[in-house]
């Protein structure tokens, strides 16, 4: 991290103290959510369905944002808001305004992530940013292996107390990013982009991205909550107790993974190849899940969920190599908000794989997300070519 500058650093630490504040309230959410406004678990999960819908499309307006205004400054209102958010989230007891806070928190933290992808890119030479993406990338997933362990200790004294500390370190790491507005200095200067109209008309007309963003949509049901269906699967096959115990395990494996590998995995990611390195990190994936079909014991699980994480760890800095690749320079904002629209696969993976447990053998949903996966990866692919096609 030596090798990077002030601003990037300060960005780094600032990316992994706000994943320890969203971590944090990770295991806590649904249940905070039920004992403070009576519902139940489905409505739990519809609400919170409706703040990240909400939040996935509000983010293409706030990338169009991004490219207009100062970055840091707007990396620091995103801080500020959802630290305030997750502080007012312990006192709002009313449906409606506990929704609106959950839409602002959940857009803070769509915004601060594109932000911080364009912050990369704009101020790091090609040949870097891959690299500083997995190093963030492997942060952030530090921040998720210790953030939620935190969060249940903290619990432990004061139900409502890893709110209150996520709110605090999140508006509190508004500090680390003061006092290096004067380093910012893109390595490019781009133009102001022209009105949002007519910039919804040039993402509507690059069929690459389109396409592009529909493979990632498709590609994220599969790896965006996968943790979710899992622990849906596991309840319907297994008992809650092997259930526990298996995630528990699960979450170790992926967690260690990343860390350990994700930094190493991304220096070797190169532009000429990147439909490649996607084509790769898509098998991977469908390995996986048909481990995880197979799987009838816990050494089997980790075994399928080391090759699915492989695949994680190759797809997400190869969308961010994407995107930058093909984004104009003026643009980078609403490109990395156009890509961030593939959230929704996320929001919608709980749901279908809900549906098929209901109404076909468990096994089936893995070779359904198996399809899926397959099909994003080869929309993936094929945009992909013009991404060549640029390069040379």
């Amino acid at each position: 991290m030596a090798t990077y500058s002030r601003l990037i650093r300060r960005l780094m630490i600032t990316s992994l103290s706000i994943v320890i504040s969203r971590a944090l309230i990770s295991p806590l959410l649904t249940l905070f959510l039920s004992n403070k406004l009576g519902l139940n678990p489905q409505d739990v999960g519809l609400l919170l369905g409706i703040a990240v819908f909400s939040a996935t499309l509000l983010s293409l307006y706030g990338g169009y944002i991004i490219d207009r205004l100062d970055k840091r400054q707007l990396l620091i209102l995103t801080m500020l808001s959802s630290g305030v958010g997750l502080m007012l989230l312990t006192f709002a007891q009313n449906l409606y305004l506990v929704t609106l806070v959950l839409i602002i928190s959940e857009t803070a933290s769509a915004l601060f992530l594109i932000c911080s992808k364009a912050i990369l890119s704009e101020n790091l030479p090609v040949g870097q940013r891959v690299k500083a993406f997995s190093l963030n990338y492997t942060l952030t997933n530090i921040g998720y292996a210790v953030g939620p362990m935190i969060g249940v200790v903290i619990a432990g004294v004061q139900p409502s107390a890893p709110f209150i500390v996520a709110g605090l370190i999140a508006a509190g790491s508004v500090f680390l990013l003061l006092g290096v507005s004067r380093e910012v200095s893109p390595l490019s200067q781009a133009s102001q982009p022209q009105s949002f109209l007519k910039t919804l008309i040039i993402l509507k007309n690059d069929r690459t991205m389109i396409l592009f963003t529909l493979g990632c949509l498709l590609s994220t049901l599969v790896h965006g909550r996968f943790t979710l269906y899992l622990s849906q699967y596991l309840l319907v096959t297994h008992t809650q107790e092997q259930t526990l115990d298996t995630m528990a395990a699960l979450l170790a494996c992926n967690a260690i993974t990343v860390i350990l590998l994700q930094y190493q995995i991304g220096r070797f990611l190169k532009r000429e190849h990147l439909r490649f390195w996607i084509a790769g990190g898509t098998a991977l994936f469908i390995v996986g899940l048909i481990g995880f079909s197979m799987a009838d014991s816990l050494v089997g699980w980790c075994v399928a969920m080391f090759i699915f994480t492989l695949g994680e760890m190759i797809i997400y800095p190869a969308d961010f190599l994407f995107v930058d690749t093909l984004a104009p320079e003026e643009l980078r904002g609403s490109y990395y908000g156009a890509q961030n629209l593939s959230a929704l696969g996320g929001a919608l993976s709980p749901v279908m794989c809900g549906f098929l447990l209901m109404h076909t053998p468990a096994p089936s949903m893995f070779y359904a997300l198996s399809a899926l996966a397959a099909l994003g990866g080869y929309l993936c692919f094929v945009s992909g070519r013009r991404v060549a096609i640029i390069q040379k």
